[in-house]
């Protein structure tokens, strides 16, 4: 019993860190009549930088992925950089709106991070499935549902309540994903993980045996 409380408290406690190691920043240099590259790609989690080289300037965002945040931002000598974190897959298009004439424009287009698969499209209510294999080793598929679009988290744990990594962490549009978790490196026993999206949290437990 006590170890299971040592063990939620550390569930609750991890809520409020975040694990962006698998995060990276993409820089936009801002100059003249040309956003450099003025086209990018990245992944759902990665950050895009704006940093002002020269000239008066904005990013300013045209079309979109639906449920992204739309962005006006000044790039000047006075406000040099502007960050922006991508928490939804898809095209972002965006301009300089003093210079779109002169063709001032840039695309970042945004996939899933690899490992995180869309099944469908849609979901009736939020689930979280039983890994499989399992027993496994080194990699199991874990599966979950989402019926709205929103800010997704599934984080593993071991035995002890010590956060391991975090395999979903962004904004994930309506549907079932599969997602993989590859155990190398960890010692064989009992591990857990947990979805948590909007006010639902769910728990499951599984095994790496190697």
């Amino acid at each position: 019993m006590k170890t299971r409380i040592i063990f939620l408290l550390a569930i609750i406690l991890s809520v409020i860190t975040f694990n962006t190691s698998y995060s990276i920043t993409k820089v936009i240099n801002v100059s003249d009549f040309a956003f450099t590259p003025q086209n990018e790609t990245a992944e759902v989690g990665d950050t895009i930088k704006w940093i002002w080289v020269s000239g008066f300037h904005t990013t300013t965002s045209t079309s979109i992925p639906a449920g992204a945040l739309s962005w006006d931002e000044l790039i000047t000598p006075a406000i040099q950089t502007y960050i922006y974190v991508l928490q939804v897959p898809g095209t972002y298009n965006y301009v300089c709106t003093p210079h779109v004439m002169m063709g001032m424009t840039g695309t970042i287009v945004v996939s899933i991070p690899t490992g995180i698969q869309q099944i469908t499209g849609s979901a009736e209510n939020y689930k979280l499935s039983q890994n499989f294999p399992n027993p496994f080793n080194p990699v199991t598929k874990i599966s979950f549902n989402i019926p709205v679009t929103g800010y997704v988290k599934i984080s593993v744990y071991d035995a002890g309540g010590k956060q391991i990594t975090e395999l979903v962490n962004g904004i994930r549009q309506a549907g079932e994903y599969l997602v993989d978790f590859n155990a190398s490196g960890l010692s064989t026993g009992v591990y857990f993980y947990r979805l948590t999206a909007g006010e639902y949290t769910e728990v499951r437990k599984m095994m790496y045996v190697k």
